[in-house]
């Protein structure tokens, strides 16, 4: 467990990379504004997060002994409360996929990275880290095959049988706020895969257009959203970072039947998603990751300053003809107020 969280001048950011050139370059250009700790690999760096109070991991993917995604998926749950960056010169499908689903990082930043980009994400990191406080609790563990529990102890909800139609919810009875799930798709297959692994204990509702999405989130205030971004990607994407932008608490879970890497780091560095799932999706590995974001929902309901770590800034003219922009800042204002 990391030391407790201390009153510093300066951030504390640790920079891994087996590369010395890179961590001199690195020590050069920020150890004016910044405590700086440096580590060549893995194990190095894991001995320093445990012995000192970090407030920013900046780390190298490729490296020996242990990724960089598998470094910081082991500093998630080690010090909860430092910021983690992946910088790498390999934006491999792999590395980008496991920096969402194992390490939850901040951002995705490729080498050769601009001084100017590294230095605005730093410095924003270092700022939400020593601003918000995360309770050291291990993170769930959520790898694929891992056993799961009834979620925060839902009450008991009636299934609803019924073929399902937008906007409907797959139960009868709604539990506390939050605690539900939103499926936005096109594809009946994926609402049957949720239903199948809330086993019925929480609501999941379905919508297959924006408005449908904006109406349920205004009626219910869901925890989690699962999107489908495998058709009209550009337009499902750019709606996913506009509602990060206005609901940061929502926890979203991008679902595709495609891997790309350049479409997984906007969604890291825009969207802020919390898991990338694969299609065909299984409830089992679905239910893991509904899990893991309801409970996420719940810290930060619990505490309200975590959630300026996962808001983004809008993108694009929130001007429409619909007035859907315009129900999204309502919602901000309404779910500010859980």
């Amino acid at each position: 467990m990391s030391a407790q969280p201390k009153q510093s001048v300066r951030p504390r950011v640790l920079f891994i990379d087996d590369e010395r050139r890179v961590l001199n370059s690195m020590r050069i250009m920020f150890r004016k504004e910044y405590e700086t700790f440096f580590a060549e690999n893995g194990p190095d760096a894991l001995g320093i997060i445990k012995s000192q109070d970090i407030d920013v991991i900046v780390c190298d993917h490729r490296m020996p002994q242990m990724t960089g995604v598998e470094v910081l998926a082991r500093a998630r749950r080690l010090s909860p409360r430092s910021v983690r960056i992946l910088l790498t010169g390999y934006a491999d499908l792999n590395a980008v996929e496991g920096s969402i689903n194992e390490s939850e990082v901040f951002r995705f930043l490729t080498k050769p990275c601009a001084p100017d980009e590294l230095k605005r994400t730093l410095a924003l990191a270092a700022s939400l880290a020593q601003e918000t406080q995360v309770s050291a609790v291990p993170a769930p563990d959520d790898k694929p095959g891992t056993a799961t529990r009834q979620p925060l102890g839902v009450a008991s909800v009636v299934p609803d049988d019924g073929a399902m139609q937008p906007g409907q919810a797959t139960q009868a009875m709604v539990p506390r706020k939050g605690l539900s799930v939103l499926v936005f798709s096109t594809d009946p297959a994926i609402v049957e895969v949720a239903r199948l692994a809330t086993r019925g204990r929480i609501p999941v509702y379905y919508a297959s257009n924006i408005v449908q999405v904006v109406k349920l989130l205004e009626e219910h205030q869901p925890g989690v959203l699962l999107t489908d971004i495998s058709e009209d990607r550009s337009t499902i994407q750019s709606m996913t970072a506009r509602l990060k932008a206005h609901l940061p608490q929502l926890v979203t879970i991008a679902i595709s039947a495609h891997r790309d890497v350049l479409d997984m780091v906007w969604l890291i560095n825009h969207g802020q998603i919390f898991r990338f799932l694969r299609k065909p999706l299984s409830p089992g590995r679905c239910a893991v990751s509904l899990k893991a974001g309801l409970e996420h929902h719940q810290k930060l309901l619990r505490n309200p300053a975590l959630v300026s770590r996962y808001t983004v800034e809008s993108s694009g003219d929130d001007s429409d003809s619909s007035g859907i922009f315009a129900k999204l800042k309502m919602l901000k204002r309404l779910w500010g107020g859980q």
